[in-house]
């Protein structure tokens, strides 16, 4: 089952204290995150969050260190794979 793009599952997403999502990128997408979930989020092609439910970072592009194993999202859909932020292909 594909990862819904709820706002619940963007609460339980642990995608920006990720060790990978680094300070650099966190500030750089900051605004333009904050201005999508006051659009029609849901239906947005990229989000700089929840990369489960979306595609890969367009802004990391190494990895260190990772908590999807332990991310309330990952256990709720059965995800298998780590690093969502780097790698497409969703489950």
């Amino acid at each position: 089952m594909p990862v819904e793009r709820s706002l619940e599952n963007i609460e339980k997403c642990l995608c920006m204290q990720c060790p990978s999502y680094t300070y650099h990128c966190k500030m750089k997408n900051a605004a333009e995150n904050f201005l999508q979930l006051m659009e029609d989020f849901p239906h947005q092609q990229h989000y700089e969050k929840l990369f489960c439910a979306y595609e890969p970072s367009n802004c990391l592009r190494q990895r260190y260190g990772c908590l999807c194993s332990i991310c309330e999202v990952s256990k709720k859909y059965n995800l298998r794979r780590q690093s969502y932020c780097l790698y497409a292909g969703g489950q």
